[in-house]
């Protein structure tokens, strides 16, 4: 009977790193599209700096739709710092920004990927233990 719960107990620890781990596994996918994101933005304003006042371009508006637009003033964009905040800076400002951000999201998923090995481990050593433990047939 010990034999039993021992198995069961066990079972609901694989089934809990299980989900830890697809849980890690979300958190990573987003991060990195975030930084994907980032990327491509840092791309774009760093490409701004080869705009003069008056030039027309295409602005992304969401998903794979673009409008024409004329950059007024290509030497400063606006950032959002948080959800209520924008701040105008400088192209060389922003780009450090996003600089950060990127280093932040490079740190973020180099943690998670240690984190998901590290589960990965232990969930094949847990079914290891799982599949000596089950009663043979």
């Amino acid at each position: 009977m010990e034999n039993s719960q021992n198995a069961q107990e066990l079972l609901y620890q694989f089934r809990y790193l299980r989900e830890q781990r697809d849980m890690l596994a979300s958190q990573f996918d987003f991060i990195s599209a975030s930084l994907r994101n980032l990327t491509n933005t840092k791309t774009t304003v760093a490409n701004l700096k080869d705009l003069k006042g008056g030039e027309e371009i295409l602005l992304p508006i969401g998903g794979i739709i673009n409008v024409k637009a004329t950059i007024k003033n290509p030497e400063k964009v606006l950032v959002f710092v948080n959800q209520d905040v924008v701040i105008e800076k400088d192209i060389d400002s922003s780009i450090e920004f996003i600089d950060k951000l990127i280093e932040q999201h490079n740190q973020q998923i180099q943690f998670l990927q240690t984190q998901i090995q590290n589960l990965d481990g232990n969930i094949a050593r847990m079914s290891q233990i799982l599949q000596q433990a089950a009663p043979q047939q």
